[in-house]
């Protein structure tokens, strides 16, 4: 059950926390007391978000930071810990969406970026992340996957790859730094009405009509729903959780060629 102030005294990092579901994570972090820290490659969306969340009580500041770079992954974690003053939270969100070509059109750079960013940007964040909280013996870490890491759809090479990785992921730094007290666990959303679905419906990668009718909820996720998750993942009431792959999804995948 979440609690209000539940995270209080805890600080959160949140990546690709701009826009969508990220942002979505975010707010329901800082209503629950965290302090946030925007990890945002567009500088813009990022120092916007940091004043939406500041205006829900929380101290939140904007760190405008490419995912896919670690030399930036390193000074935004380490800036963060300075301007904090701790770390207890990292939620790797950061994603892009390259979706509709098939295996043999898929070109280099929609395969070198989709990995870039939600499977190396993730290991980097992951990385940075342990460095701080194994040695505290404390924290936790939320890997967004998606349900497309388990469950493939054609058109998804770039998206279900990296995704599909970031659960093994996971399940890797789970074993190692439970010793440590620090838990890691991912989350695999399914459909999600946010900015980037949005866009893939309006230029035709995605016909909505059809996940509305399939999937046995008949409504696409929120991203606050998302965030909900994440929070319960986070708190004390998961003290023992740890290396799990939590779906939500409407019950999609529960179906035959979800």
């Amino acid at each position: 059950m979440v609690r209000i102030g539940q995270l209080d005294g805890k600080v959160a990092i949140v990546t690709g926390a701009g826009t969508g579901l990220g942002r979505g994570i975010a707010g329901e972090l800082a209503e629950v007391g965290a302090g946030i820290a925007v990890l945002e490659i567009d500088p813009e969306s990022s120092e916007q978000a940091a004043v939406e969340l500041a205006a829900l009580g929380v101290e939140a500041r904007s760190y405008p930071t490419d995912v896919s770079d670690s030399a930036q992954v390193d000074a935004a974690f380490a800036e963060t810990v300075r301007d904090f003053g701790r770390l207890d939270i990292v939620v790797n969100n950061a994603g892009i969406s390259r979706v509709g070509p098939h295996t043999q059109d898929v070109t280099d750079d929609d395969w070198h970026d989709s990995i870039a960013v939600m499977q190396t940007g993730v290991f980097y964040c992951m990385r940075a992340a342990g460095r701080i909280l194994v040695p505290q013996g404390s924290g936790s870490v939320i890997n967004i996957s998606s349900i497309r890491g388990f469950s493939p759809n054609p058109g998804r090479m770039t998206y279900s790859v990296p995704k599909a990785a970031v659960i093994m992921m996971t399940k890797v730094a789970a074993g190692e730094w439970a010793p440590h007290g620090v838990r890691i666990n991912a989350i695999a959303p399914g459909v999600l009405r946010t900015p980037m679905w949005d866009k893939d419906v309006a230029r035709g990668a995605i016909d909505e009509r059809h996940y509305l009718d399939v999937v046995p909820m008949h409504r696409l996720g929120t991203p606050a729903e998302v965030g909900k998750l994440a929070v319960y993942l986070c708190s004390d009431d998961a003290a023992y959780v740890t290396g799990g792959v939590f779906t939500i999804d409407g019950a999609l995948t529960s179906i035959p060629a979800a």
